[in-house]
């Protein structure tokens, strides 16, 4: 599950002049290496996903050292069958590991972020290393362990989809893990205990998140979906707003056609399902008008996790606009939204649903803000404006 989330600040960002590239010098101390564990499929099961993996590459911070795709076997299929409890029976099939969408942003922003897929099928046990796969389906747990290998200092993992590679890396190399491994933001679960409702995330692999969140491992628990007491009748509970969990409701996306033509080309692409041969050459071709794709909602689950990641703030300013800066913009005369990581002691059980509870001495997190229904407000002013915002793409 995941979303549509990119917060980009043009002081910070590359500056064009005639149409090449001059770099602003950012402050390599400042920079956050991080990977990005993404249940992104090709064409997109969610065109969400496509979305978050744009934030890795434009947010200044961010230090995008590796991408691993977690992809679940049913949904290669043209109808998903025998998808598990919590998931549903996809008709809308076939799809493969989105190895595309990551060479088109690559290729947008000039980078050679490296990527591999994770394992193709749930766990079998929490404690299982998956030592019967392939080199194919093991690349991004080797992947991962390599990238933790060459860092000189942690790296922050951001988890979108199952836990399963997290699991399995941890079973198999604790103590890289633990020593290499400075947080894990981990977007899954139903915050607090609702036994009719498995979260999707936890529904892919219940194995590998009971597995990584009975770990020692510091994490920061963003549930997708709200629990009981925000439960709405005849409503998933992954669409529900609460306190604990980070979904909210985007009214429209039209903002795209006034991106960077690469990115709108990308997202057409996207929304489009297209899945043709010349996958870079259209990033390069002029965007055909057709604004009619875009104008449509999004459900929105993870841009708390980039806010957090970066220190980021939601505001509103004096002057009345809503706006995403960095943590050290924030004026005294701007109202800044309330949302944090609250040190929380979880319990977490067998079916994969948890409880939590705040805990001052807790080692573990869990994403808290205190008003829903106005985070939703300020996002939908707030976002657009810097999906608008993006200057650091290849020009054409």
């Amino acid at each position: 599950m995941v979303v549509s989330r990119l917060v980009v600040f043009s002081f910070l960002f590359i500056a064009f002049a005639s149409c090449k590239v001059k770099k602003v010098d950012v402050n390599e101390d400042n920079l956050i290496p991080v990977v990005v564990i993404t249940d992104l499929y090709h064409p997109h099961q969610d065109p969400g996903d496509n979305f978050d993996l744009i934030n890795a590459y434009t947010i200044p911070n961010i230090d995008l050292k590796g991408v691993i795709l977690d992809c679940h076997n049913p949904y290669r299929n043209k109808v998903a069958h025998g998808v598990g409890k919590g998931l549903y029976q996809d008709t809308d099939g076939p799809r493969e590991p989105g190895y595309i969408p990551v060479q088109q942003l690559n290729y947008i922003f000039g980078k050679n972020v490296p990527y591999g897929v994770g394992p193709f099928t749930p766990m079998k046990s929490r404690n299982d290393k998956m030592t019967h796969l392939s080199e194919y389906e093991g690349q991004g747990v080797e992947l991962l362990r390599k990238l933790l290998e060459r860092q000189k200092d942690p790296i922050t993992i951001i988890s979108t989809g199952s836990a399963r590679v997290l699991a399995v890396a941890n079973n198999r190399y604790p103590d890289l893990m633990k020593s290499k491994v400075k947080k894990i933001h981990l977007a899954a679960g139903t915050s607090n205990d609702d036994s009719d409702f498995l979260e999707w995330n936890v529904a892919l692999d219940t194995n590998a998140f009971v597995s990584i969140m009975q770990s020692d491992l510091p994490i920061a628990l963003y549930p997708c979906a709200a629990g009981m007491a925000q439960k709405k009748e005849g409503v998933f509970n992954a669409f529900v707003a609460g306190n604990n969990n980070t979904y909210y409701y985007l009214e429209s996306m039209s903002f795209i056609p006034h991106m960077p033509n690469s990115l709108k080309q990308y997202l057409y692409y996207v929304y489009k399902r297209e899945a043709t041969t010349n996958y870079l050459g259209v990033l390069d071709s002029t965007f055909n008008n057709d604004t009619e794709l875009f104008n449509r909602p999004q459900h929105m689950w993870e841009t708390a996790i980039w806010m957090q990641v970066a220190d980021l703030r939601l505001i509103k300013q004096e002057n009345g606009e809503y706006k995403i800066v960095p943590q050290t913009a924030v004026q005294a005369t701007d109202s800044v939204f309330r949302e944090e990581l609250t040190p929380s002691q979880i319990k977490v059980f067998e079916s994969g649903l948890l409880t939590h509870e705040p805990s001052a001495d807790a080692k573990k997190y869990v994403y808290t803000r205190n008003d829903p229904k106005s985070y939703q407000e300020w996002m939908n002013l707030a976002l657009p404006t810097f999906y608008k915002s993006v200057r650091n793409v290849k020009q054409n």
